[in-house]
């Protein structure tokens, strides 16, 4: 699929709509149009935020001068919130599929290396439980930082609202 055409059946969809297959197969392999969609959604929140309704004391600024005074003093030291979010420096989706694989490889051939060997030989079964522990929080790792560095992404596709 084009990218002019995978981006022209994501435009063509509803608000909640669900992303069709090739759309979303697209996407995690163009990051090009995944940044295009990023863009398209933030956009869209951005010129959705002054309709939003809210309530009246987190619409208007604080008038007490101790409030104020407070907020620039967290605004200064670095503790805020921030408030734009930069597209540049994002992993493609293809590089973090390669790296789970490449993870993936790596504990499946260190067990039958020669390093595997020794460990079995020094430390027993010991090793294996260590080594699978191991294992599983890498890969617990490894998913919670994908997860979390798409996001947009799992929002888009299974359609959660906040």
């Amino acid at each position: 699929m084009t990218c002019e055409k995978a981006f022209d059946r994501y435009l063509g969809l509803d608000k909640h709509d669900r992303v069709p297959l090739s759309v979303t197969l697209h996407l995690i392999g163009c990051p090009a149009c995944r940044t295009a969609v990023r863009r398209v959604t933030k956009a869209e929140r951005i010129l959705a935020a002054p309709l939003a309704v809210y309530p009246l004391s987190d619409a208007v600024p604080a008038a007490d001068p101790v409030v104020q005074e407070a907020l620039r003093r967290i605004n200064a030291s670095g503790l805020a919130f921030p408030q734009g979010f930069s597209e540049e420096g994002r992993v493609s989706l293809t590089r973090w599929l390669a790296s789970g694989l490449a993870l993936a490889a790596g504990f499946s051939i260190l067990p039958f290396s020669q390093i595997g060997a020794w460990s079995r030989a020094v430390f027993g079964t010991g090793y294996l439980v260590s080594y699978f522990l191991l294992c599983g929080v890498a890969v617990t790792a490894w998913c919670g930082l994908f997860v979390g560095t798409n996001i947009d992404l799992f929002v888009k596709k299974f359609g959660f609202e906040a």
